[in-house]
């Protein structure tokens, strides 16, 4: 167990300074980017993916994060190299930007400091679907700018109502995390790591427990709440001696 903690704690680690002092918890209300950072070869720290979103709880223990459609966001471009054709690459990356506007439904992203991961639900306006979505990544780390983090490849996807029998549980994206191994972006490990963290995660939402157990009304997103672009600076991280 030991053991497998101190790999978790590897892949925690993330790129770009710390803050110091710590940012305080953002205001309800606040504008915020969430960002996935990578330590790119030859590059350093780099966001791969940006989304903007509005807070609607961050007291310093739970945060949750709403994301209209027409918001921004942003991922890197280029000729994708992983598993079918996706970017996922550390070197497939041309050096731009796909800024776009986030499509869909509403997603509320909620994430418990310390968990490795958050998990995702859509409102389309009157209630919440049946998606539901559990993200692997790094636990958040908050910045004057939002949050950052960084994707984990693995994720869990469930469907339909929890406690009922049409729920449904499974796990997404394994090829994706095989080809990091293959590509040597993760040890064996890592990877088995990341597969035990899922587990976990698959096995909460499974028994309708954590996030899937919770009463998700206080987070229903607000309707005087529009979306918003990402913010000025979004792909910027700090270097040493300068603020974040």
């Amino acid at each position: 167990m030991a053991r497998d903690d101190a790999l978790r704690r590897s892949l925690d680690v993330l790129p770009g300074p710390e803050v110091d002092p710590p940012v305080p918890p953002h205001a309800r209300g606040t504008r915020v980017v969430l960002r996935s950072i990578r330590e790119l070869p030859g590059r350093g720290p780099t966001v791969s993916f940006a989304v903007a979103g509005t807070v609607l709880h961050d007291d310093g223990e739970l945060t949750v994060v709403m994301t209209r459609p027409g918001s921004g966001r942003a991922a890197r471009a280029g000729a994708g190299i992983g598993p079918q054709g996706r970017l996922v690459s550390a070197t497939d990356w041309d050096g731009r930007y796909d800024v776009a506007a986030w499509e869909g439904e509403t997603v509320v992203r909620v994430h418990r400091r310390g968990e490795r991961w958050s998990v995702w639900r859509w409102h389309d306006g009157t209630d919440w679907t049946r998606r539901w979505y559990g993200n692997l990544e790094t636990p958040w780390r908050r910045t004057a700018l939002g949050y950052d983090t960084r994707d984990w490849a693995l994720d869990v996807v469930a469907e339909g109502v929890p406690g009922t029998e049409d729920w449904r549980v499974a796990m997404k994206d394994e090829d994706e995390l095989d080809w990091f191994v293959g590509t040597g972006a993760l040890t064996p490990e890592q990877a088995a790591a990341v597969r035990g963290t899922g587990a976990r995660l698959h096995g909460l939402l499974s028994r309708g427990e954590g996030a899937a157990g919770s009463g998700w009304e206080p987070w229903i997103p607000p309707g005087d709440i529009g979306p918003h672009p990402l913010p000025e600076g979004w792909q910027q991280i700090p270097g040493p001696g300068r603020p974040s």
